[in-house]
């Protein structure tokens, strides 16, 4: 088993239509993402909601998948959220409540094939 550390993606902001942030590779076919971790930004003046889902591959966000769901971050602060363990093809998605509100980081992870 082989042990990759990564950066996913470089920092987005995140808009008010969902958007992917990251998809796990998928060969070899046995990756698996652990330990991720993201770190959500809110630069304004104001609080913003913002959720996460972790949506398997073929599919499509749901309330089913949504790891991080609707919360409000408060005015110039942040909130770092773990992301569930993930296979080859799955992927990343984000939505904000208010656009260009919200930065989107990727703080640690490894893929694990």
């Amino acid at each position: 088993m082989a042990i990759t550390y990564i950066k996913a993606f470089q920092p987005v902001v995140l808009g008010t239509s969902l958007s992917s942030l990251y998809v796990v590779p998928v060969q070899p076919t046995t990756n698996l993402l652990r330990g991720g971790r993201i770190r959500l930004s809110n630069t304004t003046s104001g609080a913003v909601q913002v959720s996460l889902h972790a949506v398997p591959v073929g599919g499509s966000a749901s309330d089913g998948n949504k790891f991080l769901p609707s919360k409000s971050i408060p005015a110039n602060d942040y909130m770092d959220v773990d992301v569930p363990a993930m296979q080859a093809g799955d992927f990343i998605q984000a939505i904000a409540g208010a656009a260009s509100s919200i930065t989107a980081e990727w703080m640690a992870g490894a893929l694990f094939s």
